[in-house]
């Protein structure tokens, strides 16, 4: 599955970036984990993947899984970062 998600990053981003149009954070917060792996291997992507944690960490409210999903994320954006 990871190769298959490295070879498409522009696919990722728009994914990404169409989930949080619908506002369907749950979503968008999976696929910002893929954004945040890639980006953590130095993958180009054609989207940040710090602003979209921002976004998705105000916006998106609470939740077991989501919360999960935005950690992780935050990790791979920041390996040094201690857990919260």
């Amino acid at each position: 599955m990871r190769d298959a998600v490295r070879g498409r990053p522009l696919a990722l981003a728009r994914g990404t970036t169409r989930a949080l149009l619908r506002r369907d954070y749950p979503t968008a917060a999976r696929l910002l984990r893929w954004l945040a792996a890639l980006h953590s291997e130095r993958v180009r992507l054609p989207v940040g993947p710090a602003p979209i944690l921002d976004h998705l960490a105000l916006h998106a409210g609470g939740g077991g899984r989501l919360a999960l999903d935005l950690a992780v994320a935050r990790r791979l954006l920041d390996p040094a970062a201690s857990p919260a």
